[in-house]
């Protein structure tokens, strides 16, 4: 039955991106501005900040630097010189990344607002923001595109998180959408907002995941949020399995909070809905596949086990996501990374069993973390 429901969700998005395909950017050249909040992120700053200079739709870069103890200073100084008018440097005392988010919206002169991430690269040469702003056009308050996995310079794990992170997000999100009339989130590291509306409902800090507490206060408020499949930005990864632990605890502890916060939307899909059928499903799995593997070893020994607990049929899809993955990234070894990316679901389960449930109860998260940048380098 999982495997049917997700077949059904796949061939639902093939249909999307289809129909989607026809869809033309908009037209209003530098018409955006975009906000970057950048604390200690020297390595990843300058090609970044470049890359969305350089994109037809940036009418100017906002960067706030929220008090950092590296040469982020530096480095957006020297570039305010290189792109006077068009980059302009913010530098504040820390106070979070909401607040930062919020000092560079006084900022913004344009009628819509772009809000990424410093580790984040946008490719210059893409639409994608046109296709953000085209559905803007259509009568959306918020629109969020796709985070994928910028491998520039990456390591091992980064490439296992690649090889299933975009498809999957392009097919869960698009779901999420059709079947409830809004993204589970608009993400912090690819999202164009009106101004207005952003300013009117507004950023803070009271939860480490100040994207989905927007995104969620955007859609208790009645406003129009929306997804893009066509628009994919880079964030860097993890490249170690410690920081992928933080980053996870941040995430769902995070989520769990904002299941707090946001009472009302408890019993529907963005609360315990979207939890609860994921855990089933994954029980339920894990009981059908014990079940059939202690039959298996009964009948035909060790080696019937082992063919047991590895389903054929799961590895195909996961070797077929990866195959979208290593097409969009033009890394074939993707296909093969595939397979080790069932770390990340445990991950996931064992951060809700040992994280998340407390932070349900209790309302409290760990310090942010901050991962290792790695330089972003051209190939």
């Amino acid at each position: 039955m999982k495997t049917l429901l997700f077949l059904a969700m796949c061939a639902f998005v093939v249909v999307r991106l289809l129909v989607h395909a026809t869809r033309r950017p908009s037209g209003q050249l530098r018409s955006i501005d975009a906000i970057v909040p950048a604390y200690n992120e020297a390595p990843c700053l300058q090609r970044s900040l470049t890359d969305l200079l350089h994109n037809p739709y940036i009418a100017r870069v906002i960067c706030v630097n929220d008090g950092s103890t590296d040469s982020t200073a530096q480095v957006l100084d020297t570039l305010q010189l290189q792109w006077p008018g068009r980059l302009l440097a913010v530098h504040q005392a820390n106070t979070g990344k909401g607040g930062a988010l919020m000092h560079g919206l006084q900022h913004v002169t344009t009628a819509q607002v772009f809000l990424t991430d410093a580790d984040t690269r946008v490719d210059p040469r893409s639409t994608g923001l046109g296709h953000l702003l085209a559905e803007i056009e259509r009568g959306a308050d918020a629109v969020g595109g796709v985070p994928s996995s910028c491998l520039q310079g990456a390591g091992f794990l980064p490439h296992v998180r690649a090889s299933l992170k975009l498809p999957m997000i392009v097919i869960k999100r698009s779901f999420q959408q059709w079947l409830g009339g809004a993204p589970f989130i608009v993400s912090g590291s690819c999202g164009l907002f009106r101004t207005s509306v952003l300013r009117k409902v507004g950023f803070s800090d009271r939860t480490r995941v100040e994207d989905l507490d927007m995104s969620w206060s955007l859609v208790a408020q009645g406003y129009r949020v929306r997804q893009s499949i066509r628009c994919v930005v880079y964030p860097q990864e993890c490249s170690t399995l410690v920081e992928e632990w933080r980053r996870w605890r941040r995430w769902i502890v995070g989520y769990a909070v904002c299941m707090r916060l946001h009472r009302r939307l408890l019993l529907t899909r963005f609360g315990l809905f979207s939890i609860l059928p994921m855990i089933l499903l994954a029980l339920l799995g894990i009981a059908a596949a014990l079940q059939v593997g202690f039959g298996a070893a009964a009948v035909h020994g060790p080696a019937g086990l082992v063919v047991a607990v590895v389903p054929l049929v799961w590895i195909g899809i996961v070797m077929a996501l990866g195959l979208v993955s290593a097409v969009h990234h033009r890394r074939p070894w993707l296909v093969p990374a595939a397979a080790f990316s069932v770390l990340y679901v445990l991950l996931a389960y064992a951060v809700w069993l040992v994280h998340g449930l407390k932070g349900l109860f209790t309302g409290r998260e760990p310090a942010r973390d901050k991962p290792t940048r790695y330089p972003h380098v051209v190939e």
